[in-house]
């Protein structure tokens, strides 16, 4: 008689996919003769680290059919993340977004241009999407509030999908990003108000919570606000040091209902790609979570080490083994990732 494998368990993300297009060499955008091409997007780059750490990722979004949409479903896939709840629209129903990267190096910062209106993921249409199914054997869902930003449906369709998890006791992470490009300050404040009570995690700045929930004081003081005041199971920190583009430091807080603070010592990375880094740290730490919601350090330590070696990749997605995340885990010596 056969065995039974375990179950692996099962996160869902939501959000929009998009093309980043990057002149190499550090070359300036008006001059560059040639741009190269790469999947991104903040759910879906979690989805990945989701991925690379054994957990089975599926991805919900919309995406043209075409080259450019099937470019990008062919790039989530091939990185282990599931794309059968993406919707499929015609091309006159939305074109694919685009952001171009032009990295800067000392003392020229990176500057990103984004070129994304009227894409299919903010063409979405209300009810598009089947949550109750979507969630069936679901262990998480995670959103950014990059999601509801990108337009008026995709704003509903967030608290929708965030209020069928809620049905479902599928717990949520949600990601305080805000994006000014996308939307004004009072819009995101009125839009995290209202979903904030629906959240069971959050990955929040100490800035952020206080623009938008007026939470402010020290990182302890205001992460124990934040889960008294918005109801949270966990609030959650990832945490940069150093001006340099291609030296950083990195370390990560949580607070749960222990109401004992948990962090990582401040880890020295070699910088040769920052984006992504946030979205793998949630990766990181979601897979922790789910594993033993008790164990906030460990969460912390998986988070941090998905998100150090993120920084060493270029391009949004992780590409590691789980292996390599627990190694960069215990290769932490003094606060350096040792490589």
């Amino acid at each position: 008689m056969s065995e039974t494998l375990p179950k692996r368990p099962r996160v869902v993300t939501f959000g929009e996919g998009m093309i980043r297009l990057t002149p190499p060499r550090n070359e300036r955008l008006e001059r560059t003769i040639s741009l190269d091409l790469s999947p991104g997007g903040a759910e879906l780059n979690t989805a990945v680290t989701l991925a690379c750490l054994g957990v089975d990722a599926t991805w919900v979004s919309r995406l043209p059919d075409n080259g450019a949409g099937r470019y990008l479903a062919r790039q989530s896939r091939a990185h282990g993340v599931d794309i059968s709840h993406v919707s499929w629209v015609d091309e006159d129903e939305g074109r694919m977004g685009l952001y171009f990267l032009e990295e800067g190096t000392d003392p020229r910062p990176s500057s990103v241009l984004y070129d994304r209106q009227n894409s299919a993921f903010a063409r979405l249409k209300p009810g598009e999407f089947d949550w109750a199914e979507i969630f069936k054997d679901a262990d998480a869902f995670h959103i950014s509030g990059i999601t509801p930003a990108v337009s008026e449906t995709a704003r509903t369709e967030s608290l929708t999908a965030i209020q069928e998890a809620n049905k479902a006791s599928v717990p949520v992470f949600f990601d305080l990003n805000y994006r000014s490009k996308l939307w004004s300050e009072s819009d995101a404040k009125q839009c995290f108000m209202e979903l904030a009570p629906l959240v069971d995690v959050m990955f929040a700045s100490r800035g952020g919570l206080g623009t938008f929930f007026g939470i402010e004081g020290d990182h302890e003081t205001v992460m124990a606000a934040a889960r008294q005041k918005l109801g949270i199971a966990a609030c959650v920190m990832s945490r940069k040091r150093g001006k340099k583009s291609r030296s950083l430091k990195l370390s990560g807080m949580a607070l749960g209902p222990s109401g004992h603070m948990h962090q990582t010592d401040w880890t020295s990375i070699e910088v040769v790609d920052r984006l992504g880094g946030g979205d793998a740290f949630a990766g990181g730490f979601i897979a922790g979570y789910i594993e033993d919601p008790t164990n906030l350090q460990r969460a912390l330590e998986l988070g941090l080490a998905a998100s150090a070696l993120k920084h060493t990749l270029v391009g949004d997605f992780l590409v590691a083994t789980r292996a390599e995340i627990e190694a960069a885990v215990l290769a932490t010596d003094g606060g350096v990732l040792q490589r």
